[in-house]
């Protein structure tokens, strides 16, 4: 069972059903799903694939390169001794057959470098787009590579048709994957794997979601034991700064600045904290924020883990490896129990709701109304306390919706209530001519005299971000 992307779908098989030439681009981070998405797309049209190999040298590619043509042609190719004779021959056995050439993990394809490209290029142009019905779908997981040595490239700038940075599930994919689960176990599996497919293919095979987990991530040989180094590590090899960086934004779950970060993982704040923070950023791994009211280049920007699976990693399974080598059960039950666990889950809860701002506009109305959204902080200065707000709406019918989400066990309490004001106060002092929404967005119940209250100008279970 194939499960969303209808847009992407719809999108590359547009691209590969076109009488002209085409070069689509498709990135996004390992267990995404984009070699199910292009065959999916290709729909039974011809097409050769071809996979890069991690970390192999230049020769031990091309002689892969020219293995897979030669099982999927059926011919065997000449001998070759560099990346132009290799495309050559390609085209060469493909003759004037229409096919659509997919050149899978491109970045090991390339050994990272733009030498590949350049010659890709020529040969593209000059050669195979010539014959009719062809297409070339260029697909890696390193995203800084394939924005920036191939679609940002001199040799292909501008003449890429289509670009798909494929992106997580969002709740409503995962929870046509998990059919037949309740909302409490969709929203579970979507907190504990942000919704990457393969991971929640995996945790959808167990008696339940957690204890899926339980044997998945705390229990020898579990698959996600070993997931971090393999994800990781083909990002950015065994570089020191990218995993300090991880690591101390890992205590900071609402994000550091620039300079805090820097000073907290001792890593220098110059023109390579900039690189490696662009690096994490294009994997998905981090995201960045600043105030709606700043500039772009706010010193206020903060930097913090999106990846919610990076984040759980490291914050309770990779303490527990020990442990977990050692064949100690129920850990994850003894994780489970713990506020530390309890104030994440409630974290990653509000990253999804960062997510699925679309879902949150359509179902407070205002939707059709321009809006710009995302966090709003101010750090304490002299007499003017600070302020963290999750979400907020800036809408061009001068009204500002304020999101205040939670998720917990117990119902929510009216101490929820002064907790808003305070922040609504702050806002309404702020933006005096506006006039300030408050919204509920709840993961759990809600107490009798928090509905009863009419405070909210709306309540929003999970369900409204499906």
């Amino acid at each position: 069972m194939f499960i969303g992307r209808d847009s992407e779908i719809q999108q590359l098989g547009a691209a590969v059903a076109a009488a002209e030439p085409r070069i689509a681009l498709i990135y996004g981070r390992r267990r995404i799903g984009k070699s199910a998405l292009i065959r999916r797309a290709l729909d039974k049209r011809p097409a050769i694939f071809f996979e890069g190999l991690e970390n192999q040298p230049l020769r031990r590619q091309m002689q892969d390169f020219m293995r897979q043509m030669s099982e999927q042609l059926g011919r065997k190719p000449r001998d070759v001794s560099n990346w132009t004779e290799a495309l050559l021959e390609l085209n060469r056995l493909i003759g004037e057959r229409p096919m659509t050439i997919v050149l899978d993990e491109f970045q090991w394809l390339a050994n990272y470098r733009q030498e590949l490209v350049a010659v890709l290029k020529m040969v593209w142009e000059n050669y195979l787009s010539r014959a009719p019905g062809r297409t070339l779908i260029l697909c890696g997981s390193i995203a800084s590579f394939m924005t920036t040595k191939v679609l940002q490239s001199s040799a292909l700038y501008g003449r890429v048709d289509l670009t798909i940075h494929l992106q997580p599930f969002s709740l409503a994919e995962t929870s046509a994957m998990l059919k037949g689960r309740g909302l409490t176990e969709i929203l579970d599996a979507q907190s504990l794997t942000g919704g990457v497919p393969k991971y929640v293919e995996l945790l959808k095979n167990g008696p339940s979601v957690l204890q899926a987990m339980e044997k998945l991530a705390f229990q020898r040989g579990g698959y996600f034991l070993d997931e971090y180094e393999r994800i990781f590590v083909s990002h950015f090899g065994r570089n020191d700064h990218h995993e300090r960086i991880v690591r101390e934004l890992v205590k900071a779950p609402y994000g550091l600045t620039r300079r805090d970060l820097a000073a907290a993982a001792e890593v220098p704040e110059g023109g390579q904290l900039s690189l490696r923070l662009y690096d994490l950023e294009a994997a998905g791994f981090i995201s960045s924020h600043r105030p709606l009211d700043k500039p772009a280049n706010s010193r206020l920007i903060r930097y913090y883990i999106s990846d919610p699976w990076l984040g759980f990693y490291h914050q309770f399974v990779r303490p527990n490896l020990r442990k977990i080598e050692q064949g100690q059960k129920r850990l994850f039950d003894q994780v489970r129990q713990g506020a530390a666990f309890r104030s994440w889950m409630g974290r990653a809860f509000e990253l999804g709701c960062l997510r699925h701002q679309t879902q949150l506009a359509e179902a407070l109305g205002f939707a059709g109304v321009s809006y710009t959204c995302g966090p709003w902080f101010r750090a304490p200065r002299r007499a003017l306390e600070g302020v963290q707000i999750d979400l907020m709406f800036q809408r061009a019918d001068n009204v500002i919706t304020l999101c205040e989400m939670k998720r917990q066990t117990a119902p929510i309490g009216k101490s929820i209530i002064a907790e808003v004001e305070r922040k609504a106060g702050i806002i309404e002092a702020e933006y005096p001519r506006k006039t300030v929404q408050r919204v509920l967005v709840t993961g759990g119940p809600v107490s009798r005299e928090v509905n009863a209250s009419g405070y909210f100008f709306a309540i929003l279970d999970s369900k409204s971000l499906f």
